[in-house]
């Protein structure tokens, strides 16, 4: 069979939050970079409406910047920013219109000279025995095309191009191979915010609060902040009266948790992550398919929960779905370093850092399991560039939540304030690349100097807990 052939520099797979900001930060270092993704849109989760997690330590640091803040901008002048909110349990998140998301990844990437390949699929990794990706064979309606590339990102979630090239793989927990469970985001427009304050300060058993004791001196301390702050972030937990009653009388399929977030003030609109279904392999999309039908079912229930149950949710109505199922956890990449659990939760630190992470660990289980703790002092922890190169090969990174780490730490650097931070050191160290002579290895790269580049585009790597 023959195909299409083209060259570039630096050839990303996957248009989400790190694939994205790998793109976007090659192309304004220079290099010719085409970004693959399979779907109609950019953006990925970013899409769906849950809050960007990762970008704000608890205890109030930005983590993030460069990239991640000019995309926040960019949804500023969509009019689709909030910004900053705690939930006075144990984040700061950065809460934006999804909408307004996609405006802003097409204005970025495209206004970077990125040169785009919507719903096309990567088909084949061409590698040499060396390690040496030649390139990825991509299909579309045009046929099939050969794309090489100086270097190669994987941004796909799923680590499927190191999949594809024979990269060491790790998936699920290491002991019985469980995996957290997918899930489908919706939102909910015509939220009386007021009134749904004053329930969680009458009611505040239902809300999970102080997980990170740092918010507040007490529980009633901290209802008073989240009312004082005005903005509808709930976290409903099953272990409070309210959920608990209705998982057990089956007006609530069993979930840990019912998480609003404030999408739109304008349209009063939250996004609700609560769904759930468990031991689905999202590689295997027989699979991931035939959940689809279940989770929908798991959305009718829970709007129906919260407009009988919840005041200040009696008139809102469902205005949205994610546009796909949110999938937490496929195979993780094995690489030159592997981050640790312990590394997350001590806030470790690292000279070849060149990104951050500060969300808590967070491992969903089947029904109402679900593990979380909190980064020592509210801080934050390094990703240092070994999380980005996979064994075994030399030309390709890996970056979102592909990334090499161990389950409890992939469970915090997934989310996708890490992941565009992530994409933003990739993308500039494949530019970086290209700048070589005789380039053959990644490795090759002088990371202090990826390091002092990084910093000088607004990335924040060093100064903080």
């Amino acid at each position: 069979m023959t195909w299409k052939m083209q060259n570039t520099d630096v050839l990303v797979v996957g248009g989400g939050s790190a694939g994205i900001a790998a793109a976007t930060s090659a192309a304004r270092n220079g290099a010719r970079t085409v970004l693959v993704e399979a779907g109609p849109m950019l953006g990925g989760e970013l899409n769906s409406g849950i809050p960007v997690d990762g970008c704000m330590s608890a205890r109030g640091d930005w983590t993030v910047g460069g990239f991640a803040r000019d995309f926040f901008d960019a949804c500023a002048r969509y009019d689709g920013y909030i910004g900053p909110v705690c939930d006075f349990r144990a984040l700061n998140v950065i809460c934006i219109d999804p909408e307004a998301s996609k405006l802003a990844a097409i204005e970025l990437v495209y206004g970077a000279g990125v040169q785009v390949l919507l719903y096309t699929f990567a088909d084949q990794v061409v590698v040499d025995p060396s390690g040496h990706i030649e390139g990825v064979i991509v299909r579309n309606k045009r046929g099939r095309t050969l794309i090489r590339a100086a270097t190669v990102i994987d941004a796909t979630g799923d680590g499927d191009i190191a999949a594809g090239a024979g990269c060491e793989t790790m998936v699920g927990d290491p002991v019985d191979k469980s995996l957290q469970p997918v899930t489908l985001v919706f939102r909910m427009a015509g939220v009386d915010t007021a009134k749904l304050l004053e329930f969680i300060r009458a009611e505040p058993e239902n809300q999970s609060l102080l997980e990170y004791p740092g918010f507040a001196p007490d529980k009633h301390a901290a209802v008073e902040g989240l009312v004082a702050q005005g903005l509808p972030k709930v976290f409903f937990v099953s272990e409070g009266p309210l959920l608990r009653k209705a998982i057990e009388e089956g007006r609530m399929y069993p979930t840990s948790l019912v998480a609003l977030t404030p999408n739109s003030l304008a349209r009063r609109e939250v996004s609700v992550n609560t769904t759930r279904i468990a031991a689905v392999n999202a590689t295997d999309t027989n699979k991931l398919s035939s959940v689809f039908e279940s989770l929908h079912r798991q959305v009718e229930m829970c709007a129906q929960f919260l407009q009988t149950s919840v005041p200040g949710m009696e008139d809102a109505v469902i205005s949205a779905l994610a546009p796909r199922i949110g999938i937490r956890e496929t195979r993780r990449v094995v690489g030159d370093y592997v981050l640790t659990g312990d590394d997350v939760l001590s806030g470790r630190k690292f000279e070849d850092g060149v990104a951050k992470g500060c969300h808590e660990l967070d491992i969903h289980g089947r029904g109402t399991g679900h593990r979380r703790e909190n980064i020592r002092d509210g801080g934050s922890y390094d990703i240092p560039f070994g999380c980005l190169v996979p064994k075994d090969t030399k030309n390709l990174l890996v970056v979102g939540r592909c990334l090499s780490a161990d389950r409890e730490a992939h469970s915090t650097a997934r989310v996708m304030g890490s992941c565009m931070g992530m994409g933003q050191a990739a993308g500039t160290a494949a530019a970086m690349a290209r700048e070589m002579n005789d380039y053959d290895d990644i490795r090759a790269i002088d990371v202090g100097a990826l390091r002092a580049r990084l910093k000088e585009q607004g990335a924040v790597l060093d100064g903080i807990l």
